[in-house]
């Protein structure tokens, strides 16, 4: 099972992507949205791995990290299909640094999509589009609004596959 750390994104970008999510669903396209459970939410996925070694050397590798910033990139598929639908991100060099540190604590191997040098930013948009959907679902994304926006990241979570858990590890000072 899948252990992560996330980044979890500020109010106003939130809400963009849930919008992105909920044109999706109402154009009667895959969508995020159809997923119910609590902890789907936006983010940005740090470090997917099979085991976190050390907790508490992840909460020492986010301390005092927090807000980072992007600015959102073009809209993009992820995989052969079914695809994932994805917007990138444009990460800040404090987003790069904390993703470093976070990779680091976790033993992230140099040939891991996860590694620093092979991470790509991003927050998913849909998971298994068929052929069919990939160009309107690409099309309804790059439309919304959204992209105009900053994207500051304010918050960090663990998410634990195997429990199906998720806890807040971070958090910005106001």
């Amino acid at each position: 099972m899948v252990q992560s750390v996330e980044l979890l994104l500020e109010p106003a970008a939130e809400h963009a992507v849930l919008g992105v999510w909920t044109a999706l669903l109402d154009a009667g396209l895959p969508s995020q949205a159809r997923h119910t459970a609590p902890s789907n939410r936006p983010h940005v996925t740090l470090v997917a791995v099979p085991q976190v070694p050390d907790e508490d050397g992840v909460v020492a590798a986010v301390r005092d990290r927090l807000p980072v910033d992007a600015v959102w990139g073009p809209v993009t598929f992820f995989g052969r299909g079914p695809w994932v639908l994805v917007r990138r991100l444009e990460p800040s060099d404090g987003m790069r640094e904390l993703q470093a540190a976070v990779a680091a604590a976790c033993g992230v191997p140099g040939d891991s999509t996860s590694a620093p040098d092979r991470w790509q930013a991003h927050v998913t948009l849909v998971r298994r589009v068929g052929p069919a959907e990939r160009e309107p679902a690409a099309e309804i994304s790059r439309s919304q609004p959204h992209t105009r926006m900053p994207v500051v990241a304010t918050a960090i979570r663990r998410w634990d596959g195997a429990r199906r858990a998720e806890w807040e590890v971070a958090r910005a000072q106001p």
